[in-house]
């Protein structure tokens, strides 16, 4: 049973080359991540890992194949992968640092049109109190550890299918 939850593919990433210009980053990457479960890229600083999740995103110039569950997203737009189910927290800062926390927040959920956004942001208000207390601060004056809270709050926000963590 536990083999099972393994069994189906939530992204499937074939032959994957990614180039910024004219420099190749990525050269025929083959991989699969399980719908439920995590899986984690290492490797050393300009190994490709942060080029791979912009690459997923296609936020690069990429050729292969990127399938998200049975759907082939590789010419997909960025806005519409989103709306697909997957968010990326990128390196660094991923928050909008003129906008408050409150609203960094309501960016999260621009992809849905349900009732329980208001609940979701008390969920992670309760998980992450800090960003409770600073709901209404601008997100460039928390500190690096509260902007990483927000910025991963944000992306959940879209309630993901897939989430990418640079």
């Amino acid at each position: 049973m536990v083999d099972d939850v393994f069994d189906e593919v939530g992204l499937k990433v074939e032959n994957l080359h990614a180039s910024y210009g004219a420099v190749e980053v990525l050269r025929g990457l083959n991989f699969e991540v399980a719908s439920k479960g995590v899986s984690v890229i290492l490797g050393a600083n300009g190994a490709g890992k942060t080029t791979t999740l912009r690459a997923i995103c296609n936020m690069c110039t990429t050729s292969g194949s990127v399938v998200l569950g049975d759907e082939d997203i590789t010419r997909t737009g960025t806005a519409e992968i989103v709306r697909k189910g997957v968010a990326h927290v990128p390196q660094g800062r991923g928050t909008f640092p003129e906008l408050s926390t409150m609203d960094n927040l309501m960016i999260g959920a621009y992809t849905r049109k349900d009732n329980e956004i208001r609940d979701d942001i008390d969920r992670w208000f309760e998980i992450f109190p800090r960003l409770s207390e600073r709901r209404d601060q601008l997100a460039g004056s928390l500190s690096g550890g509260e902007q990483q809270m927000l910025a991963v709050a944000r992306a959940l926000m879209c309630r993901p299918r897939l989430l990418l963590l640079d």
